[in-house]
């Protein structure tokens, strides 16, 4: 997008405040979007009907049981969380032993093959045949945490069932976290904490030396354990006492993850943004610079950078042909995340935010070593002032939480063959499936747009057809009903009882 004049500008800012004055006048006074409302009871439809189903089926039963493949637990969490945080807001504790007992299935599968207080989920196929994939059990174990957590403080008493799953999910929580947490990964942890951009000095395929999804996911749920912890008494959950040996061990590795995080976090004042004066937040800015998947950040040309052709010789079905070299592409320095990986970050503050006294009091932390308590604030204003385009008839995201919206992961291969790559725009569904509307607390533009969005997937008109078959395919009119109630089904949590 070419800059805006002074004008230009002063009229798209104003035109922006009316457009949310009136919209958050007319969500103040719609019922479709508090808890018992019609979006709320949209999602149990669509859970009861289907969805519930579906996952037991194709993610636990076939995938991860008969199959071995625990990419099922990562995917079970993209599709769920949205909705366990919706049904903690509107206290719908029933629906939370429904995930639970879910849950608790997939614990059936953890491998006790080395012993009894190691156990972990092992994958049983392709490069990572007989190996856990760290990835998938902490994300996995970021979902279980939130659960357990819910039930643990919710206002009314609990059954058998549920303080069973909260003990089961709590030891296990621990054993995995006091493996993380080894001398090994303590040390990785120094080493990331003192390096600076300026030490990746070529282009990567490891994380090393990066902020990644994995530590995020382990602060989650240190956050959600100190919260079930502190209610351990209230409740008489009965958990297992944790020795002071491992306490201390836990205690350790938290303040170590907190420490590089906060490290790596970055917050400017943006006094020219569309929001004004405020605080914008970055999170590993110019880490990932170099990284493999993010070279091309800068490049967001519609063509993309390589295509793959039928090959000649017939021997292979594709070959790559690079259309823009590498040393023709500017190398953006500020990249960091990217904006799809970037909605592990609403789970992760919403836990800290909550657990916030907790996490001090069970670790034994000071105030200061913990994110500041304005910093969801921060991140919810860079969405804002960012990464949307300034659109709200058409609303887009850029790819990158620096602002750039090059093409994402060129020639990448996640298993399942290369890719061409993301284009620009091409993670913007993100903000519906991310859970990004939750932010609308912090910065209430971010509700209008999500509000907006609703009434874009259920038009009955098709004025904006072509604009959602091209950027938000998955909500369209032309997808599949079968994936259109998945993620109708992780967007419309994020709009109820914020």
């Amino acid at each position: 997008m070419k800059p805006l004049t002074n004008t230009k500008a002063l009229f798209c800012f104003f035109s922006i405040l009316f457009f949310f004055g009136y919209q958050n006048t007319a969500a103040a006074q719609d019922a479709r979007f508090v808890c018992g409302g019609a979006v709320e009871n949209q999602v149990w439809s669509l859970w009861d009907t289907g969805v519930r189903d579906q996952l037991r089926q194709n993610l636990i039963q076939d995938r991860l049981l008969k199959q071995g493949d625990v990419y099922g637990l990562y995917f079970f969490q993209v599709y769920t969380h949205n909705m366990v945080s919706m049904a903690r807001r509107c206290n719908r504790k029933d629906r939370l032993l429904e995930v639970a007992q879910l849950i608790q299935m997939a614990y059936a599968s953890l491998d006790k093959s080395i012993s009894a207080q190691q156990r972990r989920w092992i994958h049983t196929k392709g490069s990572y045949r007989g190996k856990e994939v760290m990835l998938c059990s902490v994300q996995f174990l970021g979902l279980a945490s939130s659960v357990a957590n819910a039930l643990a403080t919710s206002s009314t008493p609990l059954n058998n069932e549920e303080k069973a799953f909260i003990r089961d999910t709590v030891q296990i929580i621990v054993e995995h976290l006091l493996r993380w947490g080894d001398k090994r990964a303590m040390d990785a942890l120094q080493k990331n904490i003192a390096a600076r951009p300026e030490d990746i000095k070529e282009v990567k395929r490891s994380s090393t030396l990066l902020f990644t999804d994995r530590e995020l996911w382990q602060i989650t749920i240190y956050a959600e354990l100190a919260g079930i912890l502190q209610a351990n008494d209230r409740q008489k959950l009965g958990l297992r006492a944790i020795s002071p040996e491992d306490k201390k061990q836990l205690q350790k590795h938290l303040s170590m993850l907190l420490k590089f995080f906060v490290t790596r976090v970055s917050i400017q004042r943006a006094p020219h943004g569309r929001l004004g004066n405020v605080d914008v937040a970055d999170l590993d800015r110019g880490y990932w610079r170099l990284f493999e998947t993010h070279l091309y950040a800068d490049y967001d040309k519609s063509t993309g950078p390589i295509e793959y052709v039928p090959a000649a010789d017939g021997k292979s079905k594709f070959v790559k042909k690079i259309k823009v070299p590498l040393d023709k592409v500017h190398i953006r320095q500020d990249t960091g995340w990217d904006f799809s990986h970037a909605r592990r970050l609403v789970h992760a503050l919403d836990a800290l935010e909550r657990n916030r006294l907790a996490v001090k009091n069970v670790f034994y932390l000071h105030e200061r070593q913990l994110p500041p308590e304005s910093l969801p604030a921060a991140f919810a204003n860079t969405l804002v002032a960012t990464i949307w385009n300034g659109d709200t008839e058409k609303p887009l995201f850029s790819n990158y939480w620096s602002g750039a919206n090059g093409w994402f992961r060129v020639g990448y291969d996640g298993g399942s063959g290369f890719s061409a790559g993301t284009p620009p725009y091409g993670m913007t569904d993100s903000f519906l499936a991310g859970g990004y509307v939750t932010w609308s607390k912090y910065s209430p533009i971010i509700g209008s747009l999500g509000r907006r969005f609703y009434d874009l997937t259920n038009s009955a008109k098709g004025d904006n057809d072509r604009f959602m078959d091209t950027y938000y395919k998955q909500f369209s009119k032309g997808a599949s009903a079968k994936s259109k109630n998945i993620n109708k089904f992780m967007f419309y949590p994020s709009l109820v009882g914020i």
